[in-house]
């Protein structure tokens, strides 16, 4: 098995409820995860940083 089939998923909720991310990630969190989808912290923490580093137009 690989890393990431190890690797433990999540679901949207948990994420906003985790001690891990400040509040302004768990608002942007919620506009991103997809409620019914599974994400790993790896994915979670990959689309907070894209986000957060998107240039505003």
């Amino acid at each position: 098995m690989s890393e990431q089939e190890q690797a433990v998923a999540y679901r949207k909720e948990q994420f906003l409820t985790a001690d891990r991310f400040t509040r302004l990630e768990k608002d942007v969190l919620a506009g991103l995860l997809e409620t019914d989808e599974m994400y790993t912290m790896e994915q979670a923490q990959h689309l907070l940083e894209q986000f957060m580093n998107k240039e505003a137009n």
